[in-house]
């Protein structure tokens, strides 16, 4: 990626890693072939280095993604204490009693 960014003046924060791995993925049967010459092999990497370059990060001001934990709110006590220990707390167990 710096490679390729470099070669095409582009500040390589800004190049798109997925792209660049998809890019990869998609040269990488070509430039693995035996049967070619060096000089395609060349040609071939210099397309893949315009390829990666071209696939810039969209900048996209306001755009917050703050970390949370969400938890599901499940009917069973967290295991505080090993299993042994551990007494079943009645409270959490009251939509099943009524069932029965």
């Amino acid at each position: 990626m710096i490679d390729a960014a470099k070669t095409k003046s582009v500040d390589y924060n800004k190049v798109s890693f997925k792209a660049s791995l998809q890019a990869l993925r998609q040269w990488e049967p070509h430039l693995n072939q035996s049967s070619i010459k060096s000089t395609d092999r060349v040609r071939l990497i210099d397309l893949l280095y315009e390829s990666i370059a071209n696939n810039l990060i969209i900048i996209r001001p306001g755009r917050s993604e703050p970390r949370a934990v969400k938890r599901r709110p499940k009917p069973f006590q967290l295991l505080t204490a090993p299993r042994h220990e551990m007494k079943v707390i009645s409270q959490r167990r009251k939509h099943r009693d009524k069932q029965a």
